[in-house]
């Protein structure tokens, strides 16, 4: 038993075991495994923030270490859908849904500094969300010419991140000094910037 359609992000939990991991996809499941076996899941959810039975795919996860129980979903639909795994009634266990983009939210994160606030990305732009505000974003954007197809906070500075778009390009941003666009854009590539990633001490 696993996903119906291609698995899009997996990631592993920070748990005692150490091998512990959940995976999403766009069939709308969240599937948690233990990968001592992988023959079948340990558990399942499903992304259902309508409570009517259809699914929305999800295209891109986030984990906190430091809140063990929650993790978001970044979905085809354009929202990302706050999940609490400790839920003890099953319609309770979708926390939230913050609703914006305009097609697939393609990255989340979640401030290393201030946890409450995470960013999207999705479309043309980047949005900055407090995790308590879910009418709408804190910071969004201008809107770029180019898709943005990931982004990731700086491990050094709470208020810098960092964006890659379809151009080959990347964004740094400082929003303690702009927040609509970035402080600096450098051409890196000629192809897309899928993935974009800092160290952990934000040297590099």
């Amino acid at each position: 038993k696993s996903h119906r359609d291609p698995v899009y992000k997996a990631q592993y939990l920070s748990t005692k075991s150490g091998t512990d991991a959940f995976s999403c996809s766009t069939d709308g499941q969240v599937l948690f495994w233990d990968v001592r076996k992988l023959s079948e899941p340990i558990e399942t959810l499903l992304i259902d923030p309508e409570n009517d039975g259809r699914l929305w795919g999800a295209v891109s996860l986030e984990y906190e270490s430091t809140m063990p129980t929650k993790f978001q979903v970044g979905t085809e639909q354009g929202a990302v859908v706050l999940f609490n795994r400790k839920a003890k009634n099953p319609a309770e266990k979708i926390a939230a849904t913050y609703q914006g983009h305009h097609g697939p939210v393609y990255a989340v994160e979640r401030n290393p500094f201030f946890p409450k606030y995470f960013m999207s990305i999705g479309d043309w732009t980047m949005r900055i969300w407090c995790e308590d505000v879910k009418e709408s974003a804190v910071i969004l954007s201008e809107y770029h010419k180019s898709y943005l197809l990931t982004g990731c906070w700086s491990r050094a500075r709470q208020g810098v991140c960092f964006t890659g778009k379809h151009d080959g390009s990347v964004g740094i941003w400082d929003l303690l000094f702009k927040t609509n666009q970035p402080c600096l854009t450098l051409q890196v590539a000629d192809a897309p910037i899928g993935c974009i990633r800092p160290n952990a001490d934000g040297q590099f």
